[in-house]
Order: C-alpha cells, then sequence, then structure tokens
C-alpha cells in the first residue's frame, strides 16, 4: 500500500476517503473521541450545530488539507518525482486528534496554514516577493484569529520569508500588515458581540486513554522521523540551494507547532494542540521511505502505526478511563 503512495498515481488519493471513513466510523460505534456540537472558533466565539454536522465537516475539511498538502509538495519538488505519501501520512497521523472527528477553529487553521506554506515557498530569492508576503502572512493571521494560540507566532513568519529573500524593509512591512489584517477584524468582532475566548480545547484533559494514546504516538512518529531526518540529510548533500531553505522554512514550522504543543500541555495538560505539528511532519516523515537501507524500517513503523490507529479503538473503552 505505501508503495502505491510512493508512485505517481493521482488516483490513490481517492483512497483517502475510505481511510478516513474507516476512522470516522470506528469512533462512530466507540465513542473513542468525543464530538462536539459546540465548534469553537477561536476569535469568532463558539457556533451551536448538530454533532452529524460537526464530524462532516472535519471529514470533508480533512480530506481537502491532505490533498492541498500534498499538492503543495508535489509543485515545490521535494521529491525528484510525484508521490502522495504525504497525504496518507497527513491522514493517519491526525487520526490521533480530536479535530479529526469533530470539527473546529484548529482544522481551520490547519487549512490557513496550509495555504501560508503555498505562499511563502512561492518565494524566489530575486525576485519580487511582496504578494506572497502579504498573502502567506494573510493566511497566517487568519490561522491565528481561528486558533489564538498563534498569536505569538509572528516572528517566525518573519523569519520563514527571511530564510528565503534578502531582508527588505517594504516587504517586512508587507508582512505585519498582512497579519495584523485579519486580526483588527476578529478583535473587533470579538469586542463588539463580547466574544469570551476559550483557550482550553477538552474538558476531559487528564483522561489516561488520551495520554497513552499520545505516548504511543509520539514514539511511532518519533522513529519515523529519525528514520526521515536521516534519508533527508542524506538527500540534502545533492539537493538544491532552494530545497534546503525550503526544508528550512519547515524546521521552523515544527519548532512553532512543538512549542504550541508544549505551552498547551503545561497550561491545561491536554495534547490536541500538537495536532498542528502534523503539517510539517507529514513533509519529514515522507522521506523515510526512501532510504535504500532503512525503508523496511519505516514501512514495518509504518504499519504498526495504522494498526494502533485502529486498535486503539477497542483497546481502550470509554469506560475505562480514569
Amino acid at each position: 500500500m505505501i508503495r502505491l503512495f510512493l508512485e505517481n498515481r493521482v488516483w490513490t488519493l481517492f483512497l483517502l476517503p475510505i481511510f478516513i471513513g474507516v476512522f470516522s466510523f470506528l469512533n462512530y460505534i466507540t465513542s473513542f473521541y468525543s464530538i462536539s456540537g459546540n465548534l469553537n472558533l477561536g476569535l469568532w466565539g463558539n457556533v451551536d450545530v448538530n454533532i452529524e454536522i460537526s464530524a462532516g465537516l472535519s471529514f470533508i475539511l480533512i480530506f481537502i488539507n491532505a490533498v492541498s498538502l500534498n499538492i503543495i509538495f508535489n509543485l515545490h519538488e521535494f521529491m525528484d518525482k510525484n508521490a502522495y505519501i504525504v497525504s496518507l501520512l497527513y491522514v493517519i497521523t491526525m487520526s490521533f486528534y480530536h479535530c479529526f472527528y469533530s470539527f473546529d477553529g484548529a482544522l481551520i487553521a490547519h487549512s490557513m496554514l496550509m495555504l501560508m506554506l503555498f505562499q511563502l515557498l512561492n518565494l524566489k530569492q530575486n525576485s519580487d516577493g511582496r504578494k506572497a508576503v502579504f498573502n502567506g502572512s494573510l493566511f497566517a493571521g487568519l490561522a491565528a484569529t481561528f486558533f489564538p494560540p498563534l498569536i505569538p507566532a509572528f516572528p517566525f513568519i518573519l523569519l520563514m520569508v527571511v530564510i528565503i529573500r534578502p531582508f527588505i524593509f517594504r516587504e517586512i512591512l508587507l508582512c505585519l500588515f498582512g497579519f495584523v489584517t485579519p486580526m483588527l477584524y476578529a478583535f473587533t468582532f470579538l469586542w463588539y458581540n463580547h466574544v469570551k475566548v476559550d483557550w482550553k480545547i477538552l474538558e476531559d484533559v487528564n483522561n489516561s486513554r488520551y495520554q497513552i494514546d499520545f505516548i504511543t504516538n509520539v514514539v511511532l512518529l518519533g522513529i519515523l522521523l529519525g528514520l526521515g531526518t536521516i534519508s533527508l540529510s542524506e538527500r540534502l548533500q545533492k539537493a538544491s540551494i532552494r530545497l534546503k531553505k525550503q526544508i528550512q522554512m519547515l524546521w521552523v514550522v515544527i519548532f512553532i507547532t512543538i512549542s504550541l504543543g508544549v505551552t498547551d500541555f503545561i497550561l491545561f495538560k491536554q495534547i490536541e494542540r500538537f495536532s498542528l505539528l502534523m503539517i510539517p511532519l507529514s513533509y519529514l516523515l515522507s522521506y523515510s521511505f526512501l532510504h535504500k537501507r532503512l525503508a523496511i524500517v519505516a514501512n514495518v513503523v509504518f504499519y504498526l502505526t495504522i494498526l494502533y490507529s485502529v486498535l486503539k479503538f477497542f483497546i481502550f473503552q470509554p469506560n475505562a478511563s480514569t
């Protein structure tokens, strides 16, 4: 199966709804992850909808995000050929988080961050970058309105720009204006409607089954990331300067998302905000399947990840939670 997604076979994208549907169905019959009809949209407040609508919206957006992430991957030639493993990695890794099953602002933030990546990865050393810088920062600002913990990430957005571009004051100003513009609208809406921002995503933050699930996920993904880093380091020795800078930009996103996740864990004892890490991680993990000697290990670990992602629904029953 993994080999199918490593080849240039666009039809494999049609397998993604099957994976998403299986996870959604298993969650429906086991209630492992709670599905909320109260959508937390960050600075835009909360909206009450039917839980079926919440689950349906998350299904659709997970699929769109997975395909979009892969399109960006192929357009910017992170590999020598087109491949669709990134979309599969995103779906499988996201199945460990609530927003996979229940729609919220975090999932919208995923989409906005992907659009930000698309714009910033279009930047070139010697071309006019004003449009891409403004649009990229605008999408980052939109992401922060739906997911307020991203607000302090602005300096890192600037860092991503200067990694691939020379320091141009006009572009820095455009980056600032782009990021702040959606904030002004959101805070105006917040003030006018007296909206209270809910920083605590989940109520059941100390549930042991979620913690065990998260630890298992971290171990499996950590192994894949280690293998991917080894494979990537060998590839970068012969890679273009542009690809090296693109990978540096991904490491900045990884630093941002890990920082958010750790802060969230310390303050609220919850791990949901680590879901943002799955965006850049899906790119880096893809390289773990390209190494001639390590690919077998990567395949075994990934199949174990898929197996666990299914079995967990039956191993940890809700009535056994603490």
